[in-house]
């Protein structure tokens, strides 16, 4: 985004924007370039890319004020490693702002699924790579054009990586062409976020505000993040390079579909300025688009009131930021969009989840030790790599997933070389019984009673105070039949279905019962269908925990979840999400309504402490449940019909593994033990060695905004100064320090301090 300070006269010049216009149309031309989805990427970078960056050089050349602008680096940066005939160019169309950036992050991330410290690191190996060719382009701005839903804390994730403005496409309620058999007028969906800024704030443009009260500029592509791609053809669709259609660069069809275009964006703008975005998945630019523009503004403006100017998106939130006070400021959580990529091919969320919770152990000990092992950096970039919006969602082809999205997350954990963590055994193992059909468990926090008739199920647990905590069974599993995909459940769509068939509990399962260090562990065998699902629960003496793990290869077409009966009634479920923590209703749009579920769910008196992400619901009866295994092959609507936007299925051909801490009361927060910090809402998110080698970066994550100053302290090294920098790691202002402690204030959400200590760094305590 260009200077704030700048007026909105000033703007207007720069573009070429005459006074007498009414209203600006700005088309922004960029390219849809995904990471791995359809192809890996080095096809997608021999297929399209090169092709790609050719015709960009040949117009940008041709059209000395054309600009086209770029969603991320990674594709860039593949280009300018691999033609290094081309850099003295391309940094000057960079410099320029000919080339437009629209985000430094390394790809277009999801922000619901990923470990949010990925996301951060997404935008500081973009950054760092900028810096290192010399770019003097630096975006405030991010682009999620394709993006399946967003976490509602996106303003302080967003904010937490030096981004101001965001501009997404899908959201809640919204309709979008060819994902769905019902007509465009039954959009948007009453009660979605879609319907909220359609129908009643009519604006797709708002300040977004979360719970933490950070805020970001947004622009909302209610008509899809190609509205404008068949500006000079004649058909149905420009992609990937195909056109299905002919070119039609006539006056009056380009007059019509730019006056079609103010048709439908006015009466959604508060503002004299309408973006319209140009840029299908990896289309080349529209042939001498300046020239159209310019003959509609020489012979049609004046008549019409509409200026059109080509430019970034940067330039249209510069322009929109001066009417700011005219924007409606909402807090909205845009889900659920989809629901069933949220636990489409498990694998890909477990290996990513995991690989960046260890990374942050292994980045700490580094700091604490001493010690450097620069494979942790590209392990990190791997990870980064696996969040994007077509990767850790579990939406790409079973090809691509094998032959490069696992592979890449496998090469991620090798790098970094760590045992698997082991767990201290320091009291007896739990008393337990067998006798009928019953396995009973007692320790000093729990009973639990299980039954094998029941299908191993529980069917009671109390807790340290004798409460019984259901009203049914617990740790049973549900198989629903299911029409959908691997991006939603059947019941997301007309002609889809999603219905209960089954439960483990409707006929007996085999269990088994084992002592394990100070632990019971319970195997419970059961069959759903013709498949074999194996259940076991750890239960420890010294916490009100029970560690569950599913194993099993679920039926073709059903996603299966994991059941909890509970006594208590639900109103809401607070879990987290990319940036924050978000309290959710237990039904929106669809009924059940799954919800993004990041590692953390509270419901009622109990929590779930999830190993990787996947959809949860619950129901006000008391009823949370879980998905644990999902084999989506591909939409069908009616039994028969193909779902136009979701042209690829997958399969399932091993099985699926889900870990879940089922924690009656809160889960314990893990603490870095060596980081001090006196503010208990504070806690410690990660801890690494600056990128530039200038001291030490600690991520904080809060919660609820505060105006209270803590001191934040490492051991066995006095702090001597203290800066808040953002995620891409550049100093934003000092705090005090004194006595070698560091007095802190953040806002909520997530907040960067960079530490400078004693030569020598810090030193393990004695």
């Amino acid at each position: 985004m260009q200077n704030p300070e700048f007026t909105e006269a000033t703007l207007r010049q720069t573009l070429g924007i005459p006074e007498t216009a009414k209203r600006v149309l700005l088309l922004q031309e960029s390219s849809h370039w995904d990471t791995n989805w359809l192809r890996t990427s080095e096809e997608y970078f021999s297929e399209r890319i090169e092709p790609i960056f050719t015709a960009i050089f040949h117009e940008l050349r041709a059209e000395p004020t054309r600009v086209f602008a770029i969603e991320s680096i990674f594709f860039l940066k593949l280009y300018w490693e691999r033609h290094p005939e081309r850099h003295v160019e391309l940094r000057h169309l960079l410099d320029n702002r000919r080339l437009r950036l629209l985000g430094a992050s390394l790809t277009t991330p999801d922000t619901l699924l990923p470990h949010p410290e990925s996301v951060l690191r997404d935008y500081l190996f973009g950054q760092q790579w900028l810096r290192e060719i010399g770019c003097l382009e630096f975006p405030r701005i991010a682009y999620f054009p394709d993006n399946f839903g967003h976490s509602p804390s996106l303003p302080s994730l967003m904010k937490a990586a030096g981004v101001d403005a965001v501009g997404v496409t899908r959201i809640d309620g919204m309709h979008f062409v060819g994902s769905d058999w019902r007509m465009r007028g039954k959009f948007p969906l009453a009660g979605s976020t879609a319907h909220q800024l359609q129908r009643e704030e009519k604006s797709l443009d708002f300040v977004w505000r979360d719970p933490s009260g950070a805020e970001v500029l947004c622009h909302w592509n209610a008509f899809t993040y190609f509205q404008g791609d068949m500006l000079g053809h004649l058909g149905i669709i420009r992609w990937n390079g195909a056109l299905f259609g002919v070119p039609w660069r006539s006056r009056s069809h380009v007059a019509r579909q730019l006056d079609g275009f103010v048709r439908a964006l006015e009466p959604l703008a508060r503002t004299p300025y309408l973006f319209c975005p140009i840029g299908c998945d990896f289309n080349p630019p529209i042939p001498g688009l300046v020239s159209l523009v310019e003959r509609y503004n020489a012979e049609r403006s004046h008549k019409t009131g509409t200026y059109v100017v080509l430019a970034g998106m940067d330039d249209y939130f510069a322009l929109l930021n001066t009417h700011r006070a005219r924007l409606p400021v909402l807090e909205v959580d845009p889900n659920p969009a989809w629901m069933g990529f949220y636990a489409s091919r498990p694998e890909l969320k477990a290996r990513h989840s995991r690989t960046a919770r260890r990374l942050i152990e292994a980045e700490g000990d580094d700091v604490r030790s001493g010690a450097t092992r620069h494979e942790l950096t590209r392990a990190w970039e791997l990870v980064a790599l696996s969040n994007h919006h077509d990767y850790i969602t579990g939406t790409s082809p079973d090809r691509i997933v094998e032959e490069e999205q696992v592979p890449w997350l496998i090469h991620a954990e090798s790098l970094l070389g760590l045992p698997e963590p082991t767990v201290q055994c320091t009291r007896a193992p739990p008393r337990f019984k067998r006798r009928r059909g019953y396995v009973h468990i007692d320790t000093p926090c729990l009973s639990l009673t299980l039954s094998e008739e029941r299908g191993g199920c529980l069917t009671s647990l109390r807790d340290s105070q004798g409460h019984e905590l259901l009203r049914g069974l617990g740790f049973d599993l549900v198989v629903y039949r299911d029409s959908g995909g691997l991006w939603r459940l059947g019941h997301e769509y007309n002609g889809g279905s999603f219905r209960r068939i089954q439960r483990a509990s409707d006929r007996p399962a085999e269990v088994r019962v084992c002592e394990e260090r100070d632990a019971v562990r319970v195997d419970i065998t059961s069959w759903l269908g013709n498949q074999c699902f194996r259940r076991s629960l750890l239960c420890r003496t010294r916490d009100a925990t029970l560690q569950l793990r599913v194993h099993g290869l679920p039926p073709v077409r059903t996603t299966v979840t994991s059941l909890f009966e509970l006594s208590t009634p639900l109103s809401a479920l607070d879990m987290d999400a990319a940036g924050g923590v978000v309290c959710r209703p237990l039904e929106k749009l669809y009924a059940p309504t799954f919800w993004p579920a990041l590692s953390r769910v509270e419901a009622g008196s109990v929590s779930l402490g999830l190993d990787s992400p996947t959809g949860v619901s619950g129901t006000a009866a008391g009823s949370l449940e879980w998905i644990v295994a999902r084999h989506a092959t591909k939409e069908r609507a009616f039994g028969v019909l193909p779902v136009l936007a979701h042209p690829i299925g997958g399969t399932v051909s091993h099985p699926q593994t889900h870990d879940v801490i089922f924690a009656v009361g809160k889960l314990p927060r893990v603490e870095h033990a060596w980081v001090r910090c006196s503010d208990k809402r504070v806690r410690v998110g990660a801890i690494k060695r600056a990128a530039d080698k200038n001291g030490v970066i600690v991520r904080l994550h809060s919660d609820v905004p505060s105006e209270d100053l803590f001191d934040l302290a490492l051991e066995g090294n006095p702090i001597t100064a203290a800066n808040l920098c953002d995620a891409r790691e550049a100093n934003l202002h000092p705090f005090s320090v004194r006595d070698g402690v560091a007095c802190i204030r953040v806002d909520g959400g997530i907040s960067t301090v960079r530490l400078l200590q004693q030569p020598g760094g810090p030193t393990r305590p004695s």
